[in-house]
């Protein structure tokens, strides 16, 4: 029987799949660790990171281990590549609904590794959590089918969606995935009916000379999309390169900003790209710090609930479930 959640359709009749999180049993695919999770804490929006929605807002973030793709830089390969018996904890649906209520946050996230291995456990949480008026997001590299990315939008109000590279030879050689165009494909579909920011990893002698074709891309999606180009320091199969030049990656940013104006760079200290800047006055509305992590630190909103103060521009910015 073949698995249809991404679009590697492992045909689980022989044996575990790629990402080893489902079984066949009784004609059905399921997984085989249900509702058992690695990861549950408080977080800030900005740090998923999330720009353009409740800003300095937090969220319960939780995740599980495994993934569909073998990234050579990934930062959490401990438990998404070849996790060692990692040390997992159960919490059914009720659980974590409760856990995110009694912390009041205003939603649930799923991250630290790919949602699509432990879907059904996750689309539990979020029929749950929306019957409290909670918001659920994840954050994914959308190597997944369309059934599923159906199954997403109709479950999950926001994504921030890894898009590595827009080349087939980047995916191949650095994640292990075949091509990028199931990524492409949906980020097209879920655009313009969920809240989607986008996210792309630079690594050093990589992807870099790949923002301004990825700019083409977002820019048909929507010019205010918001796009974090993150510089990522060294790690597992990468661990010996150079990190990727900040001066370099800075000219090649500022090229796009004409015509993607809510594109962030961060993960460098002193960074001065992740403020959300008005395109019209060019007045700072929200401002935050890079203090070297993924996303950015709140500081201040000085937006009238998302529209500039000095020019009146409507800004991209969400702050309600009804805005989404």
């Amino acid at each position: 029987m073949l698995c249809n959640y991404c679009e590697w359709h492992c045909d689980l009749s022989k044996g575990d799949g790629v990402c080893r999180m489902y079984e066949e049993k009784d004609n059905k695919i399921v997984e085989k660790y249900p509702n058992q999770w690695t990861r549950c804490h408080g977080i800030y929006v900005e740090r998923i990171p999330i720009f353009h929605a409740w800003p300095n807002q937090r969220f319960l973030q939780i995740g599980s281990f495994n993934c569909n793709a073998g990234c050579s830089y990934c930062i959490n390969a401990s438990l998404t590549i070849k996790p060692q018996s990692p040390i997992t904890f159960k919490m059914t649906p009720t659980e974590v609904v409760e856990q995110a209520l009694r912390s009041n946050f205003k939603g649930i996230h799923f991250g630290i590794n790919e949602v699509t291995v432990n879907l059904p456990s996750a689309i539990a949480v979020a029929k749950k959590a929306k019957k409290h008026g909670l918001i659920v997001g994840c954050s994914t590299n959308a190597f997944f089918t369309e059934e599923t990315a159906t199954l997403f939008a109709d479950n999950f109000d926001f994504f921030n969606i890894s898009l590595k590279s827009i080349s087939d030879k980047f995916y191949k050689e650095n994640l292990g995935l075949p091509s990028v165009s199931p990524v492409l494909r949906n980020i097209e579909y879920l655009s313009p009916i969920s809240h989607v920011e986008i996210t792309t990893p630079i690594v050093s002698n990589g992807n870099e000379n790949e923002i301004p074709a990825i700019a083409d891309f977002l820019y048909k999606i929507g010019p205010e999309i918001a796009w974090h180009v993150f510089r990522v320091l060294p790690k597992h199969l990468l661990a010996d390169d150079a990190p990727p030049d900040v001066e370099y990656l800075a000219s090649l940013v500022k090229n796009v900003k004409d015509k993607l104006p809510y594109t962030y760079f961060g993960n460098f200290i002193g960074s001065n790209w992740v403020d959300t800047i008005c395109p019209v006055c060019d007045n700072i509305t929200i401002e935050r710090v890079c203090d070297c992590a993924c996303g950015a630190k709140f500081l201040n909103d000085d937006s009238q609930m998302g529209v500039c103060r000095k020019c009146g521009h409507k800004l991209p910015i969400t702050y309600d479930r009804r805005n989404v």
